[in-house]
């Protein structure tokens, strides 16, 4: 079952990665299904897998010490030419191996794997007025398609994004050109998030196989 989904998670990836990237909605809505549990849905991962797996983490979290704008999981790629801008871009398997920060302060090797709730709860970026974001409310906030009625959380993610001045258009569709999409951390955020999801599966297939023999 978590072949098939890993497969699927991988075409959306594909897709993001050639121009499509309203292919981020998917990712999003995937990874909700796979961990998200809310609005009488349960997540297709089991709470005790999902605590036993170590998770990929390509980001850190920001510093806390500069109200600096930050997006952990990108990068920066400009543009030359007549129409040169700034893009950002997932990761990928692109990170540099520097140490990234964890929560507590102290640092980790990137790529390393942490534990569930500190992966999807901390935050991986911060807007130009200094509100920060995790895994879960970037996720969640793209995956919404009418969900939120039913579901506080997703409601309450999709109310936090669209209320920040510098990315919460991304929800609304305004300006939804690709080169409007492209300046945006959001949808490269969660394509990144994206990746670790992956690479956190085939990384542990020893770790899921035992815990469906258990």
């Amino acid at each position: 079952m978590l072949d098939d989904f890993v497969q699927r998670m991988r075409v959306a990836g594909e897709r993001f990665d050639q121009g499509w990237h309203v292919e981020a909605r998917v990712l999003a809505a995937q990874i909700g299904t796979l961990v998200h549990e809310g609005g009488g849905s349960q997540a297709l991962m089991p709470p005790g897998l999902r605590n036993r797996l170590g998770w990929v983490d390509t980001g850190g979290v920001p510093n806390p010490k500069t109200s600096a704008s930050a997006a952990c999981l990108t990068l920066m790629k400009v543009r030359s030419g007549a129409s040169s801008h700034g893009e950002y871009v997932p990761k990928l398997a692109l990170y540099p191996p520097a140490p990234i920060r964890t929560r507590s302060g102290a640092h980790i090797d990137r790529g390393s794997r942490i534990p569930f709730d500190d992966w999807w709860t901390n935050p991986v970026l911060k807007d130009a007025d200094g509100a920060e974001f995790s895994r879960k409310e970037l996720v969640l906030a793209l995956a919404t398609h009418g969900g939120a009625a039913r579901d506080p959380e997703m409601a309450a993610a999709h109310a936090a994004l669209s209320q920040s001045t510098s990315l919460g258009w991304v929800l609304s569709g305004e300006n939804g050109s690709t080169t409007a999409f492209e300046r945006s951390p959001v949808i490269a955020s969660v394509r990144q998030v994206g990746y670790e999801v992956v690479q956190t599966i085939i990384q542990q297939r020893d770790v899921i196989a035992d815990a469906a023999l258990g």
